[in-house]
């Protein structure tokens, strides 16, 4: 393994922590699951989770966006 892919993929796996500690739930099935946050919060997380990384401080920036649905029950 090269020196910018372990890089590339200790930065992503840093990442998903933090969107996974942002979202206060488990989002199930086959995301992840919180174990001080067991149910799915569809009220309040169905939404995108969006990061900014500050590449001086290492701190990330978490931020919920809209969700759009662009195909769904609602044309059926």
């Amino acid at each position: 393994m090269r020196a910018w892919e372990l890089k590339h993929r200790h930065r992503t796996s840093e990442c998903v922590v933090q969107h996974t500690l942002f979202r206060e739930e488990t989002r199930w099935p086959g995301y992840y699951y919180r174990g001080d946050k067991m149910k799915l919060d569809d009220k309040n997380w169905h939404v995108l989770t969006t990061s900014q990384r500050n590449r001086t401080t290492g701190e990330y920036k978490m931020e919920k966006q809209p969700l759009y649905h662009l195909v769904g029950d609602s044309e059926k």
